[in-house]
């Protein structure tokens, strides 16, 4: 098993999801937070629809619910959000963008491809991150001084938080905006 990335570059991406809830759980250490589990389609450019029995139409997101949402929710009912990823990023060689497994939760392996134009993105398959900096030299020194290029491959340990808007009806949350 592959030691844990808690140092690096380190970088947050957050993006919108449309999906159904499969379970809420209430975490059993601190009985503080708790844990949504969604799933949701694998590619929103072709709606947000997907095929239950088709596993490479959806993706199943599992994450901390830093809002409480996971108390009022009702497993079965769908639910619109933002979903937040980060952690840290480390150079690897690399061919192709991977998630490891069917469920993208905190602690998956996730391999991305580095462009670096007049931004610098990172493509994780499901999902993008933009790199922010304060300056173009700072820029310069932190990509050399993380050996990182244009064409790089780069590996992270993902953090996973859903934020959950609203849920409801698969109709209600499917047709507004």
């Amino acid at each position: 098993m592959p030691r844990p990335i808690k140092s690096g570059l380190e970088f947050e991406a957050s993006f919108p999801v449309k999906g159904r809830v499969l379970e809420t759980v209430l975490c059993s250490d601190c009985e503080a937070e708790g844990y949504i589990r969604m799933r949701v389609a694998r590619d929103p450019q072709r709606g947000w629809g997907y095929d239950p029995k088709l596993a490479a139409t959806f993706v199943d997101i599992y994450g901390l619910d830093p809002r409480d949402s996971y108390a009022k929710v009702r497993a079965g009912e769908w639910a619109e959000g933002r979903v937040v990823c980060f952690g840290f990023l480390k150079r690897v060689r690399g061919r192709r963008t991977s998630m490891v497994g069917p469920v993208l939760e905190s602690g998956s392996r996730l391999v991305g491809a580095v462009r670096v134009n007049a931004r610098v993105e990172i493509d994780f398959g499901f999902f993008r991150s933009e790199l922010a900096f304060a300056s173009e030299e700072e820029r310069r020194k932190i990509l050399k001084a993380a050996r990182l290029r244009n064409g790089s491959f780069v590996v992270t340990d993902v953090g996973v938080d859903i934020e959950l808007k609203r849920w409801g009806s698969k109709e209600t949350i499917l047709r507004h905006g």
